[in-house]
């Protein structure tokens, strides 16, 4: 790796990210619609996306 990114989770935001990867995967695969997420796992990875942007050299806010 060039340049590594690294950001640290807390487990609840990881088992987020870890599920909503895998649910996206299976729903596509099947032609299934995505569920819909709670309110805190929605939060919990809008801050982490929000962080990883950053990281990226992005201002953090997507329009």
């Amino acid at each position: 790796m060039d340049d590594p990114i690294e950001l640290r989770l807390d487990l609840a935001t990881a088992e987020d990210l870890r599920n909503a990867l895998y649910g996206l995967g299976e729903h596509q695969a099947a032609a299934r619609p995505i569920p819909s997420m709670g309110t805190e796992t929605s939060r919990r990875l809008g801050v982490l996306l929000r962080d990883l942007d950053i990281r990226l050299g992005g201002t953090g806010r997507f329009a």
